[in-house]
């Protein structure tokens, strides 16, 4: 059985990089005792995947990961699913049932580190372009903003420009190249936050002023924006330089292309 599971990433675990934080997944799933499947061969490992990793110093409240459970699979399995199922040396008829879901977290979250919090559990199948990584389209962000960064500068007159503009062309600058690139496209939604949608997460008394915008974007292998990029472009364009220490960025939810979070893609870790 396949289980999609949603978790926080917050506080000073976000400093950990995506390799070193997939080992310490892997040992909060064994800490755990919950069953997971291994790859069979000379070197076995984990069957696992992650959805959209992030950046070093990005925290998030809705970060997801596919594990493979060793657990009986209800449902009416395809010919691929069984011959999937085949591949890994399992029987399905032969698995356990599955625990609850709220049984599922508590053994993780008892497992788990400060800063990582389980909150989600879902069954989702195993054919093809089913996994988390491969169903991201999108993902809402939360920018928050330090008391220095466009500190006399109207943000909602920013947002709503944006929103009403045609294109929005910005230098983008990677390893390999750099080039003009318009991102209004990948822009679904931009405004500015109440208060009480500053992030609980950012105590830094620099951040005393609780200014925060609310991004909806494009995100994934497909079609990515960096939050990061946009702020920048909004600095250049009233001539003040961009220093991303002055930002906080938090990710709150990730989508697929029909603008579903990725847990209610999946059902109910029940057994029936």
């Amino acid at each position: 059985m396949r289980i999609r599971l949603r978790f926080e990433k917050t506080g000073a675990v976000r400093f950990i990089g995506h390799l070193d934080f997939m080992r310490s997944f892997q040992k909060i799933v064994r800490l755990s005792g919950l069953p997971a499947v291994y790859t069979t061969g000379f070197n076995p490992h984990m069957i696992l995947s992650f959805a959209d990793p992030l950046g070093v110093g990005v925290e998030s409240t809705a970060e997801y990961a596919d594990l493979e459970m060793a657990w009986k699979d209800p449902a009416d399995l395809t010919r691929h699913e069984m011959d999937r199922l085949s591949d890994i040396g399992l029987d399905n008829d032969a698995l356990p049932p599955p625990p609850s879901g709220e049984e599922m977290l508590a053994a993780l979250n008892e497992a788990a580190p400060a800063g990582v919090l389980f909150t989600g559990a879902a069954r989702v199948g195993l054919i093809r372009n089913s996994k988390a990584m491969a169903q991201v389209r999108y993902a809402s962000w939360k920018i928050a903003l330090r008391d220095d960064l466009l500190a006399g500068f109207d943000l909602s007159a920013c947002a709503d420009s944006i929103m009403n503009a045609d294109t929005l062309v910005v230098h983008k600058v990677s390893k390999k190249n750099e080039k003009d690139v318009d991102i209004r496209p990948m822009i679904l939604s931009f405004c500015v936050g109440a208060e009480n949608d500053f992030p609980e997460s950012v105590t830094d008394p620099a951040f005393s002023r609780r200014r925060v915008l609310l991004l909806t974007c494009s995100s994934g292998s497909f079609e990515n924006l960096k939050p990061s990029l946009l702020v920048e472009s909004i600095c250049l364009s009233e001539g003040e330089d961009f220093d991303p220490v002055k930002i906080r960025l938090i990710r709150t939810e990730l989508y697929d292309k029909d603008r579903v979070p990725l847990l209610e893609s999946g059902e109910a870790v029940r057994y029936a």
